[in-house]
């Protein structure tokens, strides 16, 4: 397969972001390939999500795909800082965390290839409003895709 060579807005520079995505990069293969999407779907869900794995609630929970509880396979769950209404589940590993995102947003995304069309469709699916006022991101669906795509540049990067 040939991948977007890493030109443009520093994709290779930033080495923690081109870390995150050849760790999680067979994981999300795997999900992929199930979903009928690119890669670069799923695993720049779990960076723009996770902010590359640096976020808390990824970092203490292994949730890197921000999903509330209750959620498939979550081994508990908890509230994040500042809510006493959301839950958000606890995985045991980015693997466990991305089936679960699978099994609930698989179907709502299932052969979306163009990213922008993947990120809408989970707005559609209700992962994310797509708006500040009911909780969610303002343009969610257009950073999400902007993402994507720079992981698809990140993929093409050399080991760090």
């Amino acid at each position: 397969r040939a991948y977007v060579t890493c030109q443009g807005k520093g994709a290779c520079n930033n080495v923690g972001a081109v870390r995150f995505v050849q760790e999680h990069m067979k994981v999300c293969e795997i999900i992929a390939k199930e979903l009928d999407v690119p890669v670069e779907n799923i695993l720049g869900l779990a960076a723009a999500e996770s902010q590359y794995g640096t976020g808390r609630i990824a970092r203490e929970y292994n949730n890197y795909f921000s999903l509330q509880a209750p959620a498939s396979f979550q081994s508990g769950r908890v509230h994040p800082k500042d809510s006493n209404k959301t839950w958000v589940a606890i995985f045991s590993s980015f693997s466990v965390c991305a089936r679960s995102f699978a099994v609930k947003y698989g179907d709502a995304v299932r052969g979306k290839k163009d990213a922008l069309a993947f990120s809408e469709a989970l707005v559609v699916a209700g992962f994310n409003s797509g708006s500040h006022i009911t909780g969610g991101t303002d343009n969610y669906a257009r950073i999400t895709a902007g993402i994507i795509i720079m992981v698809g540049r990140r993929i093409a990067c050399p080991e760090k």
